[in-house]
């Protein structure tokens, strides 16, 4: 988990971080305080932030985030609107507005005023009090679904953040995600969060929003575009650098669990929890880990925290399963086979247990159809064949 040292602060306010190196002063600051800067088009070419041009609205710049960039284009308003413009006979827009007359001239003239669309047009409206009819609809960004869903963190409505997840929970499954959320330490003590950064996906269907939480903590949140909307797919302890980090780390502990070195895995998994914590793998491996130590019980919370991520991780829906059949919760196992078996008719080894559970249950008939089609897809299965001798002897 990353925690942000004090030095790291930017030199200017004191309070942001301080994530770029300004040339004009020769120290780090934050991207709100290189706005006020950069915005008097000033800075050293040189410097990947300053301003390439001074056109009107239509800043050529580098930009971390599109919070960034829209805050550049305010202060950009905010400028021209106290300088004398040439279009107005040297007139200052500010003044202008004092009267009817100017605000419509101020108005016709941002009508035909191109912004890009990541500018929160509504600034407009709410600052100056002008009328635009492009102000009216603008479509939730990934940054503002982020923003969402850390503010009901904030609040700890829990609940309501079920409706920015890019997949569906119901039942059991959603309880355990409310219960699994609400828990975490970290974000049971949110209390404010900046913006750092935000990255897109060249096919636009994947995004990175990176804050920094109660001026401490680094927390990456991983988005996917479903159906032309932007939802919450992971929380990331870290930057966003480590996004991609997650398979490197499951190999490895996929490695040693595999060599049953359970100390090794313990370790890395004790280390990659406190990161990758909406890891369906992840969760899956404490829950193999827990069965190799025999104890069933742990195994079984980790097994459903994977389905609860992953509702078509048919490994931990069946490790779960199995899990549940071993410590005789048999009506709940069935349920887990048969939700399997919806998902992968041809998964034999819940085909097979299925198929037990019926012998038990004095109903051959059930059984065997399920043995057969299980001996169809696999006729060496040993399990399958000792079953289906069961009912015939």
């Amino acid at each position: 988990m990353s925690f942000l040292k004090k030095d790291n602060r930017c030199k200017i306010c004191k309070e942001n971080r301080g994530n770029r190196f300004c040339l004009r002063i020769a120290k780090n600051i934050c991207w709100n305080c290189c706005n006020e800067k950069r915005i008097d088009a000033k800075c050293s070419e040189s410097c990947r932030y300053s301003l390439k041009t001074d056109v009107t609205f239509g800043v050529k710049t580098n930009a971390d985030s599109t919070e960034e960039y829209a805050d550049l284009i305010k202060k950009q308003i905010d400028k021209w609107m106290l300088s004398p413009q040439k279009t107005f006979n040297n007139k200052i827009p500010k003044d202008m507005l004092q009267n009817d007359v100017g605000k419509k001239e101020i108005e016709d003239f941002f009508s035909k005023v191109i912004f890009p669309s990541s500018v929160p047009l509504t600034y407009l409206h709410t600052k100056y009090k002008l009328d635009n009819h492009k102000v009216l609809h603008q479509t939730k960004n990934h940054e503002d679904i982020a923003k969402n869903f850390i503010e009901k963190i904030i609040e700890q409505n829990w609940q309501k953040t079920i409706y920015l997840l890019s997949y569906s929970l119901n039942g059991k499954y959603q309880k355990n995600y409310l219960n699994r959320i609400s828990k975490n330490k970290i974000l049971k003590k949110i209390t404010e969060f900046k913006l750092i950064s935000s990255a897109i996906s060249q096919n636009q269907k994947e995004a990175v929003v990176y804050f920094e939480l109660n001026k401490r903590y680094d927390l990456s949140l991983v988005l996917r575009k479903i159906n032309d909307k932007w939802k919450i797919f992971a929380k990331i302890f870290g930057e966003p650098k480590i996004v991609n980090g997650e398979t490197e780390a499951m190999k490895q502990i996929a490695m040693f669990l595999s060599q049953q070195k359970l100390t090794s895995a313990y370790e890395l998994l004790k280390k990659y929890s406190a990161i990758y914590i909406d890891s369906a793998d992840l969760h899956y491996y404490w829950g193999l880990f827990y069965s190799l130590s025999n104890l069933p019980k742990k195994a079984k919370v980790f097994y459903l925290n994977a389905i609860e991520i992953d509702s078509g991780f048919t490994e931990a829906k069946y490790n779960y399963a199995f899990t549940l059949h071993s410590e005789n919760e048999i009506a709940k196992a069935k349920v887990e086979y048969l939700e399997i078996l919806e998902q992968n008719a041809a998964e034999t080894r819940s085909l097979n247990n299925l198929a037990s559970i019926y012998i038990d249950e004095n109903l051959p008939e059930k059984a065997k159809l399920l043995l057969h089609k299980c001996l169809k897809i696999n006729p060496e299965m040993e399990m399958a064949k000792k079953n289906l001798e069961k009912i015939n002897s």
